[in-house]
């Protein structure tokens, strides 16, 4: 296992604001954290933060030992990612993000794969729908999809995606035609909600030109998975990614809609920190990830399905 330092403790407790917060990410307890913390101030000799029953927050002498604990750290991370190329046998923790469905169903199997070439790596995988912080949260490899804002990350395209609006047939068949993407205003539309959330802005191509079009519904969910059991429930319609929806699609539990004004160009993309400070480790699974991905039957699916705008 990881040693883990008194400056990685209180460089999370900071940046969290939270001991118990802190010792769950660290994987340490909230009593450790503390009597670490405590450690450390005792031999520095001054209060690096204040704490209170309901926050912790940074003194003066706290806010100027972070930053240098920072700076420090970030070098010292560059120093190991060139030294790890130096090893015979990659080894430390990768922590992983992925969209929930993605990283349960595809992404979750190919880690054990990996796990059981590499032993002595730990994958810690993050599975969300939501917006993550991938700096504050310390995401090493992080897998997206749809249209990406502009990051600092280096941003690496591994398969195709393609994103769907779907509903069940009952649901179809009891609800108005769904010829234009004006017509979802008479609709049930089951909306993604987390912090952050775009998602009450379904996207489509019309006329040539990507629009944005105000859905709304009775039911949301942080999981998209959840919207997808909803939508086979004849619940509303659904818009999602094809890697969400295959298994839905090919049981005929869904069938697309608005196929004319789908977007195009959409891909899955690994976002990882820039080149300097990444590791072999890493490297390694991304490269893995990329080649089990582009084998895998999905994407020949979505490959099928952007060329003949059918799924087989």
């Amino acid at each position: 296992m990881h040693a883990v330092s008194d400056i990685d403790i209180f460089c999370r407790v900071v940046e969290l604001e939270s001991f118990s917060e802190a010792g769950r990410d660290l994987r340490i307890s909230t009593a450790v954290v503390s009597a670490r913390i405590q450690k450390l101030e005792d031999k520095l000799g001054v209060r690096l933060l204040n704490r209170t029953t309901r926050s912790v927050g940074v003194t003066e002498a706290g806010a100027l030992y972070y930053t240098t604990c920072r700076e420090v750290t970030e070098r010292l991370k560059e120093t190991e990612a060139h030294l790890e190329y130096m090893k015979d046998k990659p080894q430390g923790i990768i922590k992983i993000s992925a969209p929930y469905a993605l990283g349960r169903r595809v992404i979750a199997p190919l880690l054990a794969e990996f796990k059981a070439a590499y032993p002595h790596v730990e994958c810690r995988l993050d599975v969300t729908d939501r917006v993550v912080n991938l700096v504050d949260d310390h995401i090493d490899l992080a897998i997206r999809q749809g249209v990406l804002p502009d990051s600092s990350w280096v941003m690496r395209r591994l398969v195709p995606d393609h994103r769907i609006t779907a509903a069940s047939p009952d649901y179809l068949a009891h609800h108005p035609p769904l010829t234009h993407p004006d017509a979802l205003k008479s609709h049930q539309c089951l909306l993604l909600r987390f912090h952050g959330s775009t998602r009450f802005h379904w996207q489509f191509l019309i006329d040539g030109r990507v629009t944005y079009k105000n859905v709304h519904g009775d039911l949301d969910s942080s999981s998209s998975e959840i919207l997808t059991a909803w939508a086979s429930a004849h619940l509303g319609v659904v818009q999602q990614s094809l890697w969400t929806l295959n298994h839905a699609i090919t049981a005929r539990q869904l069938v697309p809609v608005l196929t004319p004004f789908e977007l195009t160009g959409l891909y899955v993309h690994a976002l990882t920190p820039e080149r300097k400070s990444r590791t072999l480790k890493v490297d390694l699974l991304l490269d893995y990830l990329e080649a089990r991905l582009q084998a895998h039957p999905i994407t020949q699916r979505v490959i099928h399905y952007k060329q003949y705008g059918v799924l087989e």
